[in-house]
């Protein structure tokens, strides 16, 4: 496993763990998450702030994780399998009642002067979508 690899997986185990205090000492103090639901934050703390909320509503921890990386070691993606709970309606989704789903998931991190310094997280909203309505 590469160094940039090794960051990758300490990404995922620090979000199973809830360990944002972790998640911080991994990222840049700029980094850049992009959402799957297209939109972005800048910083740790809104970082912080974007995964907890999300989590608030999907209570998820990310399995399976196959890592890939360029030849650089400058990017890294993340396939992975998100499983979870919806425990709480998040608007643009079908009424939470405590669905359980398992969906494909891709992360791509971008890593300099080693830390993570932008995160993308992609699946398929519309599979999720009906995954949630099930």
């Amino acid at each position: 496993m590469t160094k940039a690899q090794a960051l990758a997986s300490s990404f995922f185990e620090a979000l199973n763990a809830r360990d944002f205090d972790r998640l911080a000492s991994i990222t840049d103090e700029d980094v850049a998450l992009d959402t799957m639901l297209g939109q972005r934050t800048i910083g740790r703390e809104p970082m912080r702030t974007a995964i907890a909320n999300y989590l608030r509503h999907f209570d998820e921890e990310f399995l399976d994780i196959v890592l890939m990386s360029d030849p650089f070691g400058q990017r890294i993606a993340a396939d992975v399998t998100a499983k979870g709970r919806y425990s709480e309606t998040m608007p643009g989704f079908a009424k939470a009642d405590g669905q359980a789903y398992a969906v494909p998931a891709v992360f791509v991190f971008e890593i300099e002067d080693g830390v993570i310094i932008r995160i993308s997280h992609y699946r398929n909203t519309g599979a999720f979508a009906t995954a949630l309505a099930a």
